[in-house]
């Protein structure tokens, strides 16, 4: 065809033809190029190792590109790892209404990113796992100290409780198993186990295990129904979404159920030990009162318990959800008033304070009557808990 051409206009077409060749025999080599620039690509592999800040190179406010940012700059000694003893620059840069001035002699985690183009190190955040074993350590003797004998048992206690709740409850939830059955077993378990060990074997302290047990069955029971009627999923908050995405067989409404027993467990243990001690003392004192009198004094000291406790756990559910709190008020996107509190995250809430509270305020009659029957009926009553619990 190019015959039939002038020869200006073959001279037009053929480079044409030529430049286009060119074009895509460019794309198609750089199209299968691309792994192998990904595979040329530095890989970074994490590790952590502790440091300490030798001294501080630069610390002041700077603006760059209209965003103000806290710069420090720091000299820090590694303490742990294949570079031990190694002392590096490291950079670190936060918002100034958050930023947290490290000082020399700090302590400081190190994120260590390594690869084929050498070794990148940054501040991963603060260390703070000795300032942790200080604390703990003030704990533990203030209990031995003024618990004495009681107060260690106190800490076995807790030692037993965090042991079921690491090893053997949230294990099993992870293997799939149904969050609430799972929960009730360990619950039950952490019961008999600790109330026993910080209080002795004795019939006050079985008492109180009876007490417990009746009022934590009707905090299940209230729990379920709640959670039901009010079709509360139990994904009221992201870390909720993030586990599910990790752990696809969790039942997140029966993490909430479970996380609302156990978080009730520990405040009633404590009201109904407390109650059943007071009306085995009265009993003691004054060996010939009736049983309705004596009831009727038990719950006096029961009701103040209540007020304190309730408040308690309220401040306690407030205390860990005040960033949700403070968002509904200022209420950013404007909705009315009831379409907050008819929000799943808000309703989770006040079904945990419901629940606990109503728990509680059912545990107190029952363990005090439970109480002074058995401190003042004596041989009968000793039977039928013996019965129960050997």
């Amino acid at each position: 065809m190019s015959q039939d051409l002038p020869n200006f206009a073959i001279i037009l077409v053929v480079p044409r033809k030529i430049l286009q060749s060119i074009i895509f025999v460019a794309l198609f080599s750089f199209v299968f190029a691309i792994p192998s620039f990904a595979q040329q690509a530095p890989q970074f592999k994490d590790s952590f190792v502790q440091g300490k800040i030798t001294k501080i190179l630069k610390q002041e406010t700077e603006i760059q590109n209209g965003v103000t940012n806290f710069v420090q700059q720091f000299k820090i000694q590694l303490l742990s790892g294949s570079d031990k003893g190694k002392t590096v620059s490291v950079n670190l840069s936060s918002d100034p209404k958050d930023a947290q001035k490290l000082n020399i002699n700090e302590a400081v985690v190190v994120d260590v990113k390594t690869s084929s183009a050498g070794k990148q190190y940054s501040i991963y955040e603060p260390y703070r796992l000795n300032y942790l074993l200080f604390a703990l350590i003030g704990f533990m003797l203030l209990i031995g100290l003024i618990g004495g004998r009681r107060g260690v048992g106190a800490i076995i206690g807790l030692l037993v409780s965090v042991g079921i709740i690491g090893l053997w409850i949230i294990p099993q939830i992870l293997k799939g198993a149904d969050p609430l059955t799972v929960s009730l077993i360990g619950a039950f378990a952490i019961l008999v186990f600790t109330t026993y060990i910080a209080h002795g074997v004795s019939l006050k302290t079985t008492v109180a295990i009876v007490g417990t047990t009746t009022a934590f069955l009707f905090a299940g029971w209230l729990a379920t129904t709640m959670v039901s009627l009010m079709h509360a999923t139990g994904l009221g908050s992201e870390d909720i979404y993030d586990l599910q995405l990790g752990v696809a067989t969790i039942n997140p409404q029966g993490l909430l159920l479970s996380g609302i027993l156990i978080g009730t467990l520990g405040a009633l243990n404590d009201i109904t030990t407390t109650q059943a001690i007071t009306m085995f003392t009265l009993v003691k004192e004054n060996p010939s009162q009736k049983l309705w009198d004596l009831f009727t004094k038990g719950m006096v000291i029961g009701r103040e318990h209540i007020a304190s406790l309730i408040n308690t756990l309220i401040l306690a559910y407030a205390g860990s959800s005040l960033a949700v709190l403070i968002f509904f008020e200022l209420n950013p996107m404007h909705l009315p008033w009831w379409v907050i509190l008819n929000n799943e995250s808000t309703m989770e809430e006040i079904i945990k304070s419901l629940v606990g509270s109503s728990a509680l305020i059912l545990a107190v009659p029952i363990t005090t009557l439970l109480a002074t029957w058995v401190a003042l009926e004596g041989t009968d009553a000793k039977k039928f808990l013996q019965s129960l619990f050997g």
